[in-house]
């Protein structure tokens, strides 16, 4: 799962003489001109505690016509890592475990150049390793992924540069699970939703009707189904994806969830926040699958929070954010504050690695799902219980719908041997590809991964 973190300007324009009515109804004249483009999710918007808007649009289910309301459930995607960064510091708060704990402590035979990652480090993408380890359905469990893990050469020292990662989340999760004794699903349930009252978040135990379930769109339409329908274990998400992604939630439980996370103790005390979560602060927190996108902001001095949640990937949230601040009264994100895609410097990439990757972004913007599948057979190091070369092949023409057409900027080998390289989407910006490939001819490649934004 992917994550933008922005820090919004706080300040309002001017202020704003319309009534909380007339607001209401321009922010709902904006999203009713953006579903007529196809967007489709919920949108809830407060000013100063009085909701303005809180309303879904378009279908959550095309197929059998369902709408969207303020009540369907979606996919929060990164978020969930907000969920695994609360749970870290009430077990800090519960004095069972320190943000300062080396993985040593959790992972007794973790090797040299890991034992002294710390807790803080996973917690802000400071360890080391990378965007992914593979793809967020594959049937990982923890063991695995602790084991992957550790085995992982590690993009720098700990500690020296941030590079965001969702394994650094998952080994959070595991950390949690190691010392509450539940599973992550259980704890998050147990000691941050049930204190709320908070009964629609979560993956398996909320037991959701998949009626209730947003179904996400790719850009050409196809249908790229629910969470719940997705490949998962029987407690939860499978390990790539566990603590950094998948959860399910409302616009109202999240609204809800942040409410008491920033505006009270209830589930940390302020000084026990080693300065994350600080409510003075303006945020703005998202997530994407590039398909589903789920954006909260708040904005403290002008007193606005703001959820959105889309699952189109022609019209996704940041589309509708704009003109919907427009409305209210703020400036425009600024350029650029999206977090940076980590680039790593290194050497320049050997002509036959660098054919390998021509090739893959060349049949990438074919979007030719046959040829894909040939070139992830001959070219990719398929391991027994991975996913398929047709399989790869379905989720990589997924990419192409979501992202356009690809021109690769530069390619680089890092520190760590991975082939990194920045292309130019049509659709979403730039974007980072990362492979791990084989040191010596074929140079098949073991792992890929993405990452577009921060």
């Amino acid at each position: 799962m992917l994550r933008s973190v922005a820090l919004l300007i706080p300040a309002l324009l001017a202020a704003n003489p319309i009534g909380a009515q007339d607001i209401g109804a321009r922010l709902d004249s904006v999203m009713r001109a953006a579903e007529a483009k196809g967007f489709s999710g919920v949108v809830r918007i407060a000013k100063n505690g009085n909701v303005l808007l809180e309303k879904g649009y378009g279908l959550a289910n095309r197929e059998k016509r369902i709408p969207f309301t303020k009540s369907t459930v979606v996919q929060i995607g990164s978020n969930t890592k907000d969920f695994t960064a609360v749970a870290i510091l009430q077990l800090q708060q519960a004095g069972l475990l320190s943000v300062q704990d080396k993985l040593s402590r959790f992972f007794p035979d973790a090797p040299a150049d890991k034992r002294d990652i710390t807790v803080w480090q996973l917690m802000k993408h400071q360890a080391g390793f990378p965007l992914a380890f593979g793809g967020d359905f594959e049937q990982i469990s923890r063991a695995q992924l602790i084991d992957n893990a550790m085995r992982f050469k590690l993009l720098y020292p700990p500690g020296s540069k941030t590079s965001y990662s969702n394994p650094g989340y998952a080994l959070l999760a595991a950390i949690i699970e190691k010392v509450s004794g539940k599973t992550y699903d259980e704890y998050v349930r147990d000691r941050i939703l049930v204190p709320l009252g908070l009964r629609r978040t979560g993956f398996l135990l909320p037991r959701f009707a998949s009626s209730d379930l947003a179904h996400g769109y790719r850009s050409n339409g196809e249908d790229a189904g629910t969470m719940l329908a997705k490949p998962h274990a029987s407690d939860g998400p499978y390990w790539n994806l566990r603590g950094n992604g998948g959860m399910l939630s409302t616009v109202a439980d999240m609204h809800a969830f942040y409410t008491a996370l920033f505006g009270t103790e209830k589930l940390i005390r302020f000084n026990a926040r080693n300065g994350m979560f600080d409510p003075r602060e303006p945020v703005g927190l998202a997530g994407s699958d590039l398909v589903n996108f789920f954006l909260y902001e708040r904005m403290p001095s002008a007193g606005v929070e703001m959820l959105i949640a889309s699952t189109n990937a022609a019209m996704k949230a940041p589309a509708v954010r704009g003109a919907l601040g427009r409305v209210l009264g703020l400036p425009d994100v600024r350029e650029g504050e999206e977090a940076p895609l980590a680039r790593a410097v290194g050497k320049p990439v050997p002509a036959e690695q660098s054919a390998i990757i021509d090739e893959f972004v060349s049949l990438l913007n074919k979007g030719d799902r046959n040829a894909l599948k040939e070139f992830i057979g001959a070219r990719f190091l398929l391991a027994a219980d991975a996913p398929t070369a047709d399989q790869r092949a379905e989720r990589l023409s997924g990419i192409h719908d979501d992202l356009g057409m690809l021109s690769i900027v530069r390619q680089t080998v890092v520190d760590n041997g991975s082939v990194q390289a920045v292309v130019k989407t049509e659709k979403q910006g730039e974007a980072l590809l990362i492979f791990e490939m084989e040191t010596a001819a074929p140079f098949r490649i073991r792992r890929f991964g993405i990452q577009v934004g921060g």
